[in-house]
């Protein structure tokens, strides 16, 4: 398999996986993944803008990201949310009431309630990430994990949705009418294994009613039912079995062989879907609610599977394979039965490793899969055999060019491979078996079974199987120790080998099914009187006798009958609708030749010529009419002898509609008919007696007549050779343009992706201009509040930008921007602006000074490099200060300090200014 194995969890969990919906989920921390792509953005913001921060959820996002660019999608979504938004980053623990996000390039794995990365270096994996996380979390975390499949393109995440319902798991996609792309929500809902569609908005109250529910919901207990004559729990008891009964009457599917824990867990869960507490209240749900008990029952079978399902035990498998393929040759059959097929993909697993091992050996056996499930839905979908593209994580590249053709919804098994798989309806619990199996799949079923159950359905793999055949089973599956109908081969990987024990008989199913009323009927039957067999046992035998030695090897009477028949009948080929020779008795292949040319199986082609046209006639005749048509011929030359034959050919009927029947008569040699003639009365009527010319001439005619006819025939076969090898042409024609249909799929695919991580590119920059203008509405506003002049000019010391105070300096209109600032006339006296401009570039340090303008204004104006946030300088910041308030207020002070200073100096006495301290600060001239 591939780098991307999705299933390693459930092999490693095997072991602890004791039922459909494992006990272990229930202590694990309830974990809700999210799951978009175009047009997701806007919808997970929604989404967390309407969860509180303390639902004690943890929550995954696991989106389709450009893996060109660093996702910001952390930042945007910490702006809607009081919970902690995490870009894991590496191996992290998963904690309530945090939101985790995947980065680029990278897979999402849960396993003992952490999160681990993965790389994902293929392009043709960026389908399946998504679902690689869903279905570890549902193996981890079972009924404690949620999946929502929010608005994107193709079908990313079907596949996981389906795990995460079989182990107990709540699934919900967006609603598509309300979906900015609605090809992931309507993916998800065709599955049949969505629980909601809702919109986006109503989904967190839904979540966490849901998860409070699971608190108040009361059910039977998951062992033995509960003993008494009355109380709660023998009242939820007779609830369950009505409901079972209900569903068993509305459905047909009695589950009385599964768990109990199955069945209890899997109401349960509905009964949290539906918000109802009481076992009663849901028996009343389930009978008044439409679509309810169908709901239930798709519950309770779980139709779900994938490709190569625990890739290392279909490894395991791969390797004991050849052990199928001994002693076959190409007129045998490798015989596989599927049991609990679901969907059908590891129907198609196994054909496609038959097929794979098959193509190595020089002359291989046929190979037939039978594929059998419940679930007749499941059955028509298998048939089908249309898959969508995220099985890219579980097949690898060189089985999808092989085995499957790419479509606009996804990938459809190819037609040789689909020929191969039988897909039909069945109970192997009620049914009768298949017989004479090299190999039984029974995978991830008999964990659903209670302990009667999966001893019976091992009985009846052990009599279906040969010989040495091979059981295969799920990773939670095994046979008990000291089992006397099979033998480990690998444990470890589910493999076991069926003994060879004296079988007893067959083993009869319960119920309602095929065997138990075949068996009924002929108990009953009143047509006849029963005879014992021991009525017509030959007297003083102990023993019939059942086969007979023959050249050392046993002959059955019945081989023994058809040899006799053979023996004795006239030789017979049969043939199609085609005229393609199906099958022939051994004595058959005298009267038939083959020419030049390719190889053919057409009886036309190989029959002698002089035969052609009237056996052409006859089988055409029969075939329409139904009635036996005979071709009665002259003398032939036949192996080096003349001899004469009487054809006839027969519709085979209903036995086999469409198969025509050439008995071929031998009257005897041209010697033997030249005696008989002389000794009977009446000679044949190919025989002339005297010379007649009108006759001769007759016969000349007809003769020429079939010459011609026989030149035509070979014209119009020529013809038709021609026409075959321009259908081939066109076949290759065909192939040629649906290569390119392939390649264009892949294109638009590709572009599909690309306008994916625009969409999500343009989400962000959305973000960023948004933020821009919130940033650039505070500067401008901060420049308002505060009425400082501000310049920006760039290194050439053009003006880039500048405030509306400083429109009034220097007389600043819009088309001033671009210009440079020495050709800007400006009211201050401040002639060495631009030369301290320069001197800012040159020396990276600030200058300040004060300047005024003629009137009364005053500004400080101060020139500072501008730095960019990497910092670069990119050029010079002008800010001009008005001080003229604190420029009068010194002058004034220092007027009032020199009229002080007189007044005191001028005095008649001595004046002493002294500090606190006793400083002197300030004497008189006195």
């Amino acid at each position: 398999m591939d780098e991307i194995t999705p299933d390693h969890s459930e092999e490693y969990l095997g072991d602890q996986i004791d039922d459909a919906v494992p006990t272990r989920g229930y202590q694990m921390l309830p974990v809700v993944g999210l799951d978009g792509s175009a047009g997701g953005i806007e919808a997970l913001r929604s989404f967390f803008e309407k969860m509180p921060a303390q639902s004690g959820l943890a929550f995954v996002v696991v989106m389709h990201l450009s893996p060109e660019h660093e996702s910001l999608l952390d930042e945007l979504l910490q702006r809607c949310t009081q919970m902690r938004v995490v870009q894991v980053r590496e191996a992290m623990k998963i904690e309530p009431d945090t939101i985790y996000v995947i980065p680029p390039r990278k897979t999402l794995r849960t396993f003992d309630g952490t999160l681990q990365l993965g790389d994902l270096p293929l392009e043709r994996h960026r389908h399946v990430a998504v679902d690689i996380f869903f279905r570890t979390l549902a193996d981890t975390h079972g009924p404690h994990a949620s999946a929502i499949v929010l608005s994107g393109a193709d079908g990313d995440g079907a596949i996981g949705i389906k795990r995460i319902k079989e182990r107990g798991g709540l699934t919900i996609a967006q609603d598509p009418e309300e979906a900015l792309v609605s090809s992931m929500p309507r993916a998800a809902i065709a599955t049949g294994m969505v629980d909601w569609t809702l919109p986006v908005v109503q989904m967190p109250a839904r979540i966490l009613q849901y998860h409070s529910m699971a608190r108040s919901v009361r059910l039977p207990p998951e062992g033995a039912p509960p003993r008494g004559r009355a109380g709660a729990a023998v009242n939820d008891e007779a609830a369950l079995r009505d409901v079972l009964a209900f569903l068993r009457s509305r459905t047909g599917r009695d589950f009385t062989g599964y768990k109990r824990a199955t069945i209890v867990r899997r109401i349960g869960r509905r009964m949290q879907v539906n918000s109802i507490s009481e076992v009663a209240d849901y028996l009343d749900c389930l009978r008044t609610r439409p679509g309810e008990a169908g709901a239930l029952l798709q519950d309770l079978l779980i139709s779900v599977t994938n490709f190569f399902r625990d890739s290392d035990c279909f490894a395991a498998l791969e390797a004991q394979l050849p052990r199928l393929f001994d002693g076959k040759s190409g007129a045998d059959t490798v015989r596989v039965w599927v049991a609990g097929c679901a969907t059908g993909e590891e129907a198609y697993s196994l054909a496609m490793l038959l097929a794979e091992h098959a193509r190595t050996l020089d002359a291989p056996p046929a190979l037939q899969v039978f594929a059998t499930d419940l679930d007749d839905n499941a059955i028509r979908i298998a048939r089908e055999g249309v898959y969508p593209n995220s099985i890219e994580g579980d097949v690898n590249e060189e089985r999808l060019r092989r085995f499957f053709v790419k479509e606009h919804r996804g990938f459809r098994v190819r037609r040789e491979l689909r020929e191969t798989v039988l897909f039909a309806a069945h109970d192997v619990l009620r049914d009768s078996p298949f017989s004479r199996l090299d190999l039984v799949s029974c995978r991830n079923l008999l964990i659903y079974l209670n302990r009667e159950a999966p001893a019976r359905v091992l009985d009846t793999f052990h009599f279906a199987l040969l010989p040495g055949g091979i059981m295969f089973l799920g990773s939670s599956e095994s046979v008990e120790d000291g089992s006397q109908h099979f033998s480990v081969i690998d444990k470890k990987h589910r493999l076991f080998g069926q003994r060879q024990v004296p079988r007893v008989s067959l083993p009869v199913p319960t119920g309602s099914h095929t065997m138990a009323l075949a068996l009924e009927a002929q108990m009953q039957a009143r047509s006849g009187p029963v005879v014992s067999g021991a009525a017509i046992a030959r007297r003083g035998s102990e023993t019939t006798r059942s086969a007979l030695e023959v050249g050392g090897r046993t002959m059955t009477w019945a081989e023994l009958h058809l040899k006799l028949v053979e023996h004795l009948a006239p030789p017979s080929i049969l043939v199609d609708a085609e005229h393609e020779i199906v099958h022939m008795s051994p004595t058959a292949g005298r009267f038939l030749a083959l020419s030049g040319g390719e190889p053919t199986r057409n009886v036309l082609r190989l029959i002698h010529p002089s035969l052609r046209i009237e056996l052409r006639a006859a089988l055409f005749k029969a075939n329409m009419s139904g009635e036996p048509a005979s071709v009665r011929s002259g003398r032939l030359q036949i192996g080096g002898e003349t001899v004469r034959l009487d054809i006839e050919v027969r519709a085979v009927g209903d036995m086999a509609p469409g198969l025509l029947l050439i008995l071929i008569n031998t009257l005897g040699t041209a010697e033997t008919a030249e005696t008989a003639g002389t000794a009977d009365a009446e000679p044949p009527v190919w025989v002339r007696q005297g010379s007649d010319p009108v006759a001769d001439q007759l016969d000349r005619q007809v003769e020429h007549l079939k010459s011609h006819l026989r030149d035509t025939v070979e014209q119009y076969e020529a013809s038709t050779e021609e026409l075959k090898a321009s259908n081939e042409e066109l076949q290759a024609m065909n192939e040629e343009l649906r290569s390119a249909t392939e390649e264009l799929e892949t294109s638009r695919e590709e572009l599909q992706s690309i306008n994916e991580e625009l969409t999500t590119v343009n989400h962000e920059l959305k973000s960023k201009v948004d933020e821009l203008g919130h940033a650039n509405s505070d500067m401008q506003n901060l420049m308002d509040a505060t009425a400082i002049a501000t310049v920006f000019l760039d290194r050439d010391l053009r003006i880039t930008r500048y405030s509306p105070s400083a429109v009034a300096l220097f007389n600043l209109i819009a088309t001033d921007v671009g210009r440079p600032l020495a050709h800007l006339h400006t009211q201050l006296r401040y002639p060495e602006l631009v030369d301290d401009a320069r001197r800012v570039l040159e020396r990276l340090a600030p200058v300040e000074r004060q300047v005024g303008e003629p009137g009364s204004h005053s500004y400080l104006v101060r020139l500072l490099p501008y730095r960019t946030l990497d910092d670069r300088i990119a050029g010079v910041v002008l800010t001009f200060v008005d001080i003229s308030e604190r420029v009068k207020g010194a002058e004034a002070l220092r007027q009032s300090e020199d009229r002080f200073s007189a007044i005191v100096n001028n005095a008649a006495v001595g004046v002493v200014q002294v500090e606190l301290d006793g400083t002197i600060r300030f004497v008189n001239q006195h």
